[in-house]
C-alpha cells in the first residue's frame, strides 16, 4: 500500500504513523508509480479539488495507468446536493448568502469558499459516471455513501435519539447504495470500476 498525497505534511503524517504508511508527495494528475503496480487504487480528495473536468479525467487516467488491467479504481467525490442537505440537517435556514451559494453549485458544480469549505467541484452521478467511463473505466458502479438519511443523523446527533437514527440511516445507506434516483442524496458519492484488460 502507498498513500500518495499533495500536502507534504500529510505525507509527513503518515510517514510518522504507528505502524508508518508508506507515502510520497504527488499530484494525482501525475502519479509517481509505475504502471501497473498495484491492483487497486483509490482516488480520495482528488477529484472534489480539481475543479477542471480535465484536469479529473486525467487523473482518472493516471489511476488507471498504474492499476493492474482488470483491477479496481474507486474514486470518491462530494455529491453536487451535500450542500442543500446539510443546511437542511443543521437548520441553516437564515442567510441568503447560503442560498446564493446553493444556487451557485447547482448551476456549475463549483463551490466557493464562502461555505465553510475550500474551493471544490461537487459532481452529478452521471457527470461521474461519464468521467470514468472518458478515462477508460468499464463497469462503473456509483455508491451513495451516507445514503439518503444522513440528515436525520446529523440532526439527532447529541439526542437521546443518535444510536436508533444513525443504525436506520446505515441501514438506509446499505438498501439504497446504488438506488440510481436517490444516489445524490449522499453527501458522498463512490465509484466502482475495472481497468481494462482484465480477465
Amino acid at each position: 500500500m502507498r498513500l500518495v498525497d499533495l500536502v507534504p505534511a500529510h505525507v509527513e503524517q503518515a510517514l510518522a504513523g504507528q505502524p508508518p504508511v508508506d507515502a510520497v508527495v504527488g499530484d494525482a494528475r501525475d502519479l509517481p508509480v509505475p504502471d501497473h503496480s498495484w491492483d487497486a487504487t483509490l482516488l480520495l480528495g482528488p477529484l472534489y479539488h480539481l475543479l477542471d473536468r480535465d484536469d479529473r479525467v486525467r487523473a482518472l487516467r493516471e489511476a488507471v495507468r498504474v492499476t493492474r488491467p482488470g483491477g479496481v479504481v474507486m474514486a470518491a467525490v462530494i455529491s453536487r446536493f451535500a450542500g442543500p442537505l446539510d443546511f437542511a440537517a443543521t437548520g441553516r435556514f437564515t442567510s441568503e448568502r447560503l442560498y446564493a451559494e446553493a444556487r451557485q453549485i447547482l448551476a456549475d458544480g463549483r463551490n466557493h469558499p464562502g461555505l465553510g469549505f475550500t474551493h471544490a467541484y461537487f459532481h452529478r452521478a452521471s457527470e461521474l459516471v461519464a468521467e470514468c467511463r472518458e478515462a477508460g473505466l468499464a463497469e462503473v458502479a456509483v455508491h451513495g455513501i451516507e445514503g439518503p438519511a444522513w440528515p436525520a443523523a446529523e440532526a439527532a446527533t447529541g439526542t437521546p435519539a443518535e444510536q436508533t437514527v444513525l443504525d436506520g440511516a446505515l441501514a438506509l445507506a446499505r438498501l439504497y447504495s446504488t438506488e440510481p434516483d436517490v444516489l445524490a442524496t449522499s453527501a458522498h458519492l463512490m465509484a466502482v470500476a475495472t481497468t481494462p484488460g482484465g480477465r
